[in-house]
């Protein structure tokens, strides 16, 4: 059983070495978001493949920009870049310490988190409320979903996107 739950802390420490030790250091342009500097959707992908081999405990947490759109339609693009830029910045800011957020693309991003906490319901609302109280002119809408032994990476991240849309609407 101690071995059980050293080699399990041993796995969860790797994976998170690995995904965050990837980001920031010179690479292939294809694992970092152009307009945030986040790790890509690619890297994101790549991550969630590897937690899932190497069976560490996970949880996801999507976030998306309500009502980016429009502000893509009526500022454009530049000032929608400007923005996503700002809520990057922002989501770090508050999402470092439990995981790794990465760009999915869009007006959405994804924090894998390689510890998965109690309450995944209580964390996006601090999320939420935190992004919302940095008053950057936009809400965020988030869902989630706990790793099921059985996963595979799409199954573990339709249940977050099944849970987003759930929760806004």
């Amino acid at each position: 059983m101690e071995l059980q739950l050293f080699l399990l802390i041993a796995v969860s420490f790797a994976l998170g070495y690995l995904v965050k030790g990837r980001w920031g250091k010179p690479g292939p342009a294809i694992w970092k978001d152009h307009i945030t500097g986040l790790p890509s959707r690619k890297d994101f992908e790549h991550s969630l493949e590897l937690g899932l081999k190497t069976r560490c405990e996970m949880a996801l947490i999507i976030i998306d920009l309500d009502n980016f759109k429009t502000v893509n339609d009526q500022q454009g693009h530049l000032a929608g870049d400007s923005l996503l830029q700002k809520a990057a910045s922002t989501l770090l800011h508050e999402t470092s310490e439990l995981g790794t957020l990465f760009r999915w693309g869009g007006d959405e991003f994804v924090l894998l988190i390689t510890e998965s906490p109690e309450e995944l319901g209580s964390l996006r609302t601090q999320i939420e409320e935190r992004f919302e109280a940095a008053n950057i002119g936009l809400s965020c809408s988030t869902g989630s979903a706990r790793q099921q032994t059985s996963d595979s990476a799409a199954a573990f991240f339709q249940r977050a996107d099944q849970n987003l849309y759930s929760n806004k609407s």
